[in-house]
């Protein structure tokens, strides 16, 4: 690293971002007391307003007078609209009556209102009789983590509290796909599609992918998004694989070779098709940096490549020990890529696949190319570490310790996997005493 090129503080411009961080860190717990304060005021209007809405005629009940009274009452004195009163209300009475662990959590700063918003999206899909469990385990997760890097953990979570199996539901919730339009004013509209996750994410993909590839090599002054809402009108106005002249039997063209690039983590018993009874299905696929998906959605992906790489975890801790690779550089590079997931800077959330393999103790300097000494970082969080006096080290395990400008300390963990192999028996084997010896080797797939 050339030092010479890095950021410098002045011992007065530290003291005083120093002040800020520490002004930031107190009141984050006293925020939290007064939004949560504010919440339980907003439940209290809910819970008049149930109680008057009992005492009237069903019609009156029916059209929700009621409620909309006592919105409008709060939105008055607070500045905003009835009607996102409302909403706020029936958030703030779920908070209440689903989240109490999620709220204490809030309440003392330990999480943030994205946190609780978080757990509160997630548990949504749980029935109210299995949001407890889920909320005191939930609120455990939020605690020093970032809302994006817990997001999926929370996804997972609730998945694995359902009483019904992800493979259920998909096959009912497939039933509700569909496209609508929504005028938004000024003469725009909102194209809602609602559609299964696996192609909502490959479409995602390839708007950003082919919107990059225009900032690139044309760029024309149009920002990412206008590039990615003009390509996306374009293709469904004008583009259709059937119609495409220079299609061919195998599907190849212009737009027939236009592939969405998803990468999944998926359990091997997923893919084999012996976990869809919903007696035994415990697991369930990701998408990673996004949302579990079906069992037969994994398997069609899986169906379409031409091998295999068997990922090889601890029986116990779930931790990657080595992948089938005898090509020493491409197995590291697959091996950082499933334990870092995403950036290791703490709270990033970009995808490995987005990201560079960087050597924590630079190679120029003497750092060895090792998986101790690797990790990914995207662009932006990379050229922090090269160019400000951020700092970072690796304490092993894929454990890095980031240290700020002011002296504070972070610690980044990698995220845990979601797919564990567990023995055969159903019971943990012994606590290793310490000999060294390494987990038995699971058998083929």
């Amino acid at each position: 690293m050339n030092t010479s090129r890095l950021i410098e503080f002045s011992e007065e411009d530290l003291a005083e971002l120093d002040e800020v961080a520490q002004y930031a860190e107190t009141m984050t717990p006293a925020l939290g007391a007064m939004e949560v304060g504010n919440v339980r005021n907003q439940a209290r209007a809910g819970a008049i307003a149930e109680r008057v809405s009992r005492r009237q005629p069903a019609s009156v009940r029916s059209q929700e007078m009621v409620y909309r009274s006592v919105a409008a009452e709060l939105a008055g004195v607070t500045f905003t609209t009835d009607r996102s009163m409302q909403a706020q209300i029936t958030q703030a009475v779920e908070w209440v009556e689903c989240y109490p662990a999620t709220l204490a959590a809030w309440e003392a700063g330990r999480i943030t209102r994205g946190h609780a918003t978080a757990v509160l999206r997630c548990g949504t899909v749980l029935p109210r009789d299995a949001r407890a469990e889920f909320d005191a385990q939930a609120a455990d997760l939020c605690v020093g983590q970032s809302v994006g890097r817990v997001k999926d953990r929370l996804d997972h979570l609730a998945q694995e509290l359902h009483p019904r199996t992800l493979a259920e539901r998909h096959i009912e919730a497939r039933q509700e796909r569909r496209v609508g339009r929504q005028s938004v004013g000024d003469g725009m509209s909102a194209l809602i599609a609602c559609v299964p996750e696996i192609l909502a994410a490959a479409i995602d993909d390839r708007l950003n992918e082919q919107a990059s590839t225009i900032i690139d090599t044309d760029p024309d002054g149009r920002t990412r998004d206008q590039i990615r809402a003009d390509i996306l009108c374009d293709m469904l106005l004008t583009g259709s694989p059937l119609a495409d002249p220079t299609i061919d039997g195998d599907g190849n063209g212009t737009l027939g070779m236009i592939r969405a690039k998803v990468q999944v983590v998926v359990p091997a018993l997923t893919l084999l098709g012996r976990d869809d009874d919903p007696e035994n299905d415990t697991t369930t696929a990701d998408l990673v940096g996004s949302a579990p998906i079906d069992p037969a959605t994994a398997r069609a992906l899986a169906g379409t490549v031409a091998t295999w790489e068997r990922l090889v975890v601890h029986p116990v801790s779930g931790q990657v020990l080595c992948t089938d690779s005898y090509r020493r550089t491409a197995s590291m590079a697959r091996l950082l890529r499933a334990r870092d997931r995403h950036c290791r800077f703490p709270g990033c959330r970009r995808p490995a696949i987005r990201c560079e393999l960087d050597h924590t103790f630079d190679y120029a300097l003497g750092g060895r190319t090792d998986i101790r000494n690797l990790c990914h970082l995207c662009q932006r969080h990379h050229s922090m570490k090269q160019f400000t006096s951020w700092g970072v080290r690796q304490l092993g395990g894929g454990v890095l310790e980031w240290t700020s400008p002011t002296g504070r300390v972070y610690i980044d963990h990698p995220p845990a996997p979601l797919v564990k192999f567990m023995p055969s028996g159903g019971g943990a084997p012994p606590p290793d005493e310490g000999g060294g010896a390494s987990p038995p080797e699971p058998a083929p797939f």
